[in-house]
């Protein structure tokens, strides 16, 4: 009897192990999509002004009417989670780097071990990078578009006033000629009652 509960512990052990390993396997795996998604958003946002205007408009118009509620947050959460995840891949590689051990099954365990989070702490370093890199040109981006907009605006403010000016120049001389006439036809009226 004791033998089998000593055998069940250890299979649940080993389920506990394996369910723990194939989290992170998991969330690295996610880490590593993100790097992959944020490559290819940077890559479109430094791309963006030299495409032609027919991408170009649904993206800007895309980037100005996009509204995340409570984006400072979400921004600071993600690179809290990346620093951490980076920390932690760090801290594990260290970990396995200084073994001191005969066995050669055990250096290579620790030797693969080091390296995966080596690799885990790269993609890390990776995404924090990017994702800091992304969101600073998001907000560039959308600088640039607000004060083109604002330029734009006030391009169409100054033709609408040249018009006005145009038209009030233009009726300013109306009311001169037609002063002129007046003082045309008194001078008729006078010269001809004369």
């Amino acid at each position: 009897g004791g033998e089998r509960e000593t055998e069940e512990r250890q299979r649940q052990r080993q389920r506990q192990g394996d369910t723990h390993r194939e989290r992170g396997r998991m969330l690295w795996l996610g880490v590593y999509y993100l790097l992959t998604a944020e490559t290819v958003v940077c890559l479109l946002l430094i791309s963006l002004g030299h495409m032609p205007l027919f991408i170009q408009r649904p993206i800007r118009k895309f980037i100005t009417h996009l509204n995340i509620p409570k984006a400072q947050e979400v921004t600071v959460a993600i690179i809290v989670v990346l620093i951490a995840l980076f920390a932690e891949s760090v801290r594990k590689g260290l970990k396995h780097s200084h073994v001191h051990t005969d066995d050669f099954k055990d250096k290579l365990m620790h030797d693969i071990k080091r390296l995966r989070n080596e690799r885990n702490s790269y993609i890390a370093f990776g995404c924090l990078f990017l994702f800091l890199l992304m969101a600073q040109l998001w907000v560039l981006i959308k600088r640039v578009i607000k004060a083109e907009d604002e330029k734009q605006l006030q391009e169409k403010k100054h033709e609408i006033l040249l018009k006005q000016v145009k038209n009030n120049t233009n009726q300013a001389g109306l009311v001169e000629v037609a002063k002129g006439l007046k003082e045309a036809e008194k001078e008729e009226k006078e010269g001809g009652g004369g």
